[in-house]
Order: structure tokens, then C-alpha cells, then sequence
């Protein structure tokens, strides 16, 4: 039997999206020296040359992968929306703010002496800053705003927007990149003492920026002869995890096991189980000849687990003030906040979300994860109902509209989704309970929606890039660098002098704010630290929701 595989693609929108999207991440894997072009430039990239071929996908299926990726960026960004107002986010969301709406300028103003039309304008915004909520709020935008026009007008302003996008991705991913290497160089400043400088300062330990390490747990018998200095003082005095890192799980005083707190009097005679890292109970000042094995203090249930916190006490407080090691005998092994391993930082204040990964004895575990919120549940089902509606009802609010004189003003779908994710993550982080979804799960349908998003974006330009590229190509990509130049220097200027930032966790709040990932790793690897991220982690959650709009403003103005 003869197959005609052009045929059976041009047929059916499943086989060409899934060829492109194998194509494309087998694209994204592959190696040059250390250069590797990562999954979603490799998609476009294998979209694009589909996309020269005449190939196409119809609209719908187009707009479900965008659906997709907006709603879960939402969701991930619902957690510290709201709480981030009322924080030292303030000068984060500036910093977003400000980045924004430079881009928009400078890229209305390369429009205008380019002599270019909104849709390939749009692109460029959205290339430049390597930014996908950009490109959703453009392509929807045509399809809200732009109503009045026929099918294929519309079809040709989305196929200029991804034409604009795919000359100018490469463009704005390379040359921030390049300015993140070379910047502190041109300033004379050391990445890596900077990022010291600022964990000294924070009192944060560097090489715990998330524990890999398992606890171990030992006992041991308090002597006449040992240390006559533990005999006789109260478990506060001694300050067994000030000095040694290590905490006083269980006591046994003539076969009844006591309560650690505070006030407990070391009488000889007791035995005292003490839980630590391997390096902490190597540097600890214990008579290792008394070493024992006793059941009661050895036998019990250690646990981890993801602890959320959503008690509105402990926003704000910070780590060292939840007297996690001394008052519940847990150990923090990670912080994380919209979805960015932080650094274990005992003065960073916790925000409503954010998730804690906690060790320690199962009892006094559950104690600590009830005061400041509540334990993650552990499932791999996805409250799918949730979901469905939460998604729904995103769909329903992208159809209000405000009339300014004969201007329609809409959410869209875009904006209506992005608001709905808000929402439902926001619920999320007030009680974990509430349409849970597995982060595994939010990241496939995440990627899943980016990339298909991507293969629609790729198949729409390849068949008009060859053209812009020999007729404006030059001009298209010496613009794209200014868009991405321009905003990342006045922001930068910005935090420097304006709100006297720390100059690495400036620059990380920079990526952020153009929702550059690949940007973080470079950062993190030039400061060999995981300081970056706390800037990121402030900017990103707002960029996403202003470039959303950035990129329909192009559009709609």
C-alpha cells in the first residue's frame, strides 16, 4: 500500500502536531560543543520549516495550546499575586512595570520608523523579550479587538505576529545572555562575591540552598566524666543546635521518655537522642564512647514533606522565627516560591504559598506544618472538576467588554484565563485542600500547551518568514536587539540608582521580569549561588501578567 505522508499530514492536524512537536524536541536536545538549543526555540524552529512546506494547523487546535499555557502560568502565579502587594514586592512589580512599558515605546517607536504594521510589531515585543504570555495576549488580542475584520485579514495580523516572534527569538534569548555575561565585566563587579556579600548580609548559608542529605538519628548516655558541662543545665542553655546543628528528638530519663523543651534539666543518668546531618554530629562536642542503642529513642517514624503556608500569622515572619529546629525538631531541606527553588535563608520572610520541604519525626512534623499552614497532600489525582470550571469561568470573563467611545476594551481569552489561574491558584495556597493538582501535572499540560502553541506559531510564520527575512530581515533583527537592550538597561539603571539593589539579585529580577529561564541558570551558574532567584522570583509572577498585556496594548492601540 502507498502512503503518502504529505497527504495523511495535510489531513490530519494530530500527526502533523505530534511529528512536529518529536521533531522539534529531539531538535532541542541535540549538542553543539556546550551550546544546546533547548525544547521550545526547537520546536519553532522544526514548526517553522513545516510551516515552509504548507503546512498548517486549523484554529482551533491552535487555541487550545495557548488556553493551556496561560491558564497553568496563572495557576502558578495565583500563590503570591495578592500577598506580593503588600511586601517589599513593591519594587519588584516597578521593576516589571517599568521594563513593560519601555519595551512597548521602544518597540512602537522601531514600528514607526521601520514603517512595520502592529502585527509584526507585536512579534518583535514579544520575540525580543522571549516572552509567550506576550504572543497569547497578541494573537488574542487580533481575535477580540479586531473582530470586524474578515477571516483572512485576521489570519494575515496572526500570521506578521509569528513571523515577527520567530526572527526575533534568537535575537532576544542570545543577546541577553550575552549582556548577563559581559555586564559585570563592563561594571567591574564579581557575580559571585556579590551574591556572598548579599547571603552574608541575609545571614543565608550558601551550600544549603536545598538539603540532599538524609538525618541521621544517634543516642547517647550522659555520663559522670563526659562533658561536666551538660550535667546539670537546661536544654536552652546548652543550645545544642546553636552549636552543633543538631536536635534533641527524644530524652529518656529512668524508662520514661520526657518532652525536649527548654527547661528539661540534664541529669546524668539520661539518654538523649539527637537527630543532625552526618556533619553536624561529626563537629558536635559529645562523648562518641557513649554512644547506645536504646528502641524507644531509636525507633520512630521520620518523614518529609511539602508544608504550604497559608496561615495569615506567619506571613511575613521569618524562618529563624518559626523555631523550627529547637521548638518542633524539624529540619527546612528547601524553600520554594512560584515554582523557584530559593535559598534556605533563616531571615527570608515567608509569603502566603510559598512551600517549605520539612523533615523530621512524623508526630511533632504535623505539629509545626498546623502552625504556619498545612501539609501539601500527596496524591497523583488532579481535581479535574476544579479545573474544568475555574477554566470555564475564564473563558466566561474574556467576554466582558468596556466600551471606550468606539474602542472595545476586552480581557480575552487570554487575559480571562490568566485572571481565572490567578484565582484558582490563589484559593490554592488558602487551603492545599482545594483543587489540587499535582505540580507534575501543571507542568505537563504547561509545556504540552507552550509547545503546541509553539508548533501553531511556527507553522504560521514559515510559510512568510523567508520573505520578511530578504526583504526587511536586517532592520527586523537590528530592532528586535534595541527592544531587548533598551528596557533591560533602563531597568537595570533603575534598580541600581534608584532603589540601590544588590547588583546580582538585580540582574535576577531583570530575567524574571522577562520570564527568561534560561537566563536564571546562567545567572545561578555565574554566581555559583541561588541568590538570582530571590529577584526572579519577585518579578516573575507580575511579568507574566503585565507582558500579557504588553503585547495586546501593541495591538489594540
Amino acid at each position: 500500500m502507498d502512503i503518502d505522508l504529505a497527504a495523511l499530514l495535510q489531513a490530519s492536524d494530530v500527526m502533523l502536531l505530534f511529528l512536529a512537536l518529536g521533531m522539534g524536541l529531539l531538535i532541542g536536545k541535540l549538542r553543539i560543543g556546550s551550546f544546546q538549543l533547548g525544547a521550545t526555540p526547537g520546536v519553532l524552529l522544526s514548526a517553522i520549516l513545516l510551516g515552509a512546506w504548507g503546512f498548517d494547523l486549523e484554529a482551533q487546535t491552535e487555541s487550545l495550546g495557548f488556553m493551556l499555557f496561560i491558564f497553568c502560568v496563572g495557576i502558578e502565579a495565583g500563590p503570591n499575586f495578592f500577598s506580593n502587594f503588600l511586601q517589599d514586592g513593591a519594587r519588584y512589580i516597578s521593576i516589571a512595570a517599568i521594563m513593560v512599558l519601555t519595551a512597548v515605546a521602544v518597540t512602537n517607536g522601531v514600528a514607526h520608523l521601520l514603517g512595520l504594521d502592529e502585527g509584526l510589531a507585536a512579534g518583535m515585543l514579544a520575540g525580543s523579550l522571549t516572552s509567550t504570555p506576550t504572543l497569547v495576549g497578541a494573537q488574542d488580542a487580533v481575535a477580540q479587538q479586531m473582530s470586524h475584520l474578515g477571516n483572512d485579514e485576521r489570519r494575515m495580523i496572526v500570521s506578521q505576529i509569528s513571523v515577527g516572534y520567530a526572527m526575533t527569538y534568537l535575537v532576544g534569548l542570545l543577546g541577553l545572555l550575552l549582556v548577563l555575561r559581559y555586564l559585570p565585566i563592563a561594571l567591574r563587579f564579581d557575580p559571585k562575591e556579590q551574591a556572598r556579600q548579599l547571603a552574608r548580609d541575609r545571614g543565608m548559608d550558601r551550600e544549603r540552598r536545598r538539603n540532599v542529605r538524609t538525618p541521621i538519628l544517634r543516642a547517647y548516655e550522659i555520663r559522670q566524666g563526659g562533658d561536666p558541662e551538660i550535667i546539670g543545665r537546661t536544654l536552652g542553655e546548652l543550645g545544642i543546635f546553636q552549636r552543633a546543628g543538631l536536635i534533641v528528638e527524644r530524652v529518656k530519663r529512668d524508662g520514661e521518655l520526657l518532652e525536649p523543651d527548654f527547661e528539661l534539666v540534664v541529669q546524668e543518668g539520661d539518654k538523649v537522642a539527637l537527630v543532625g546531618y552526618p556533619s553536624s554530629h561529626a563537629r558536635s562536642d559529645v562523648d562518641r564512647s557513649a554512644e547506645v542503642y536504646d528502641p524507644d529513642l531509636l525507633e520512630f517514624r521520620m518523614d518529609s514533606a511539602q508544608v504550604v503556608v497559608t496561615n495569615p500569622d506567619m506571613i511575613g515572619a521569618t524562618l529563624g522565627d518559626l523555631e523550627l529546629e529547637t521548638r518542633y525538631g524539624c529540619l527546612v531541606d528547601g524553600v520554594t516560591r512560584a515554582q523557584v527553588d530559593l535559598p534556605v535563608d533563616r531571615s527570608m520572610r515567608l509569603d502566603r504559598g510559598d512551600v517549605l520541604e520539612v523533615s523530621g519525626e512524623r508526630n511533632r512534623l504535623q505539629k509545626f506544618a498546623r502552625k504556619i499552614g498545612a501539609i501539601e497532600q500527596e496524591s497523583d489525582v488532579s481535581d479535574l472538576m476544579t479545573f474544568s470550571f475555574f477554566f470555564f469561568g475564564g473563558l466566561i470573563l474574556g467576554q466582558f467588554s468596556l466600551l471606550l467611545g468606539e474602542l472595545r476594551v476586552t480581557l480575552g481569552n487570554a487575559g480571562g484565563l490568566l485572571l481565572a489561574g490567578i484565582l484558582m491558584g490563589f484559593f490554592r495556597a488558602r487551603n492545599p485542600m482545594f483543587g489540587y493538582i499535582p505540580q507534575g501535572a501543571i507542568n505537563v499540560l504547561k509545556d504540552l500547551g507552550l509547545n503546541i502553541f509553539m508548533v501553531s506559531v511556527g507553522l504560521s510564520a514559515g510559510g512568510d518568514i523567508v520573505t520578511a527575512l530578504m526583504e526587511s530581515g536586517a532592520a527586523i533583527l537590528l530592532g528586535g536587539a534595541c527592544i531587548m537592550l533598551v528596557p533591560l538597561t533602563v531597568g537595570y539603571l533603575y534598580g541600581a540608582l534608584v532603589l540601590k539593589m544588590n547588583p546580582i539579585l538585580l540582574l535576577g529580577a531583570l530575567t524574571g521580569a522577562m520570564t527568561s529561564t534560561p537566563a536564571l541558570k546562567t545567572l545561578n551558574e555565574m554566581s555559583d549561588s541561588a541568590v538570582p532567584a530571590l529577584g526572579y522570583a519577585g518579578t516573575y509572577t507580575f511579568a507574566n501578567v503585565f507582558l500579557t498585556l504588553g503585547g495586546a496594548s501593541i495591538i489594540m492601540l
